[in-house]
């Protein structure tokens, strides 16, 4: 993932990973505030009753990226 600014370019990696936690495309995701919406909308699926939903929930929340 690449970052300027309040820019994101997410790579092909970070598409493919994004688009197997949440089940659908983040290609079109372009700033911060995308990304964090795009996270926050899946993160529902995820309730963290599991140990796997916590670590599914996690990876996802990891996509997040603290403002500085």
């Amino acid at each position: 993932m690449l970052i300027h600014g309040d820019q994101v370019r997410l790579t092909k990696k970070d598409c493919d990973l994004l688009r197997g936690l949440a089940g659908s495309d983040p290609s079109y995701i372009r700033t911060r505030t995308q990304l964090e919406m795009y996270v926050r909308q899946h993160l529902v699926n995820y309730t963290g009753r599991s140990a796997s939903e916590l670590l599914l929930r996690r990876m996802l929340e990891s996509f997040c990226i603290p403002r500085l």
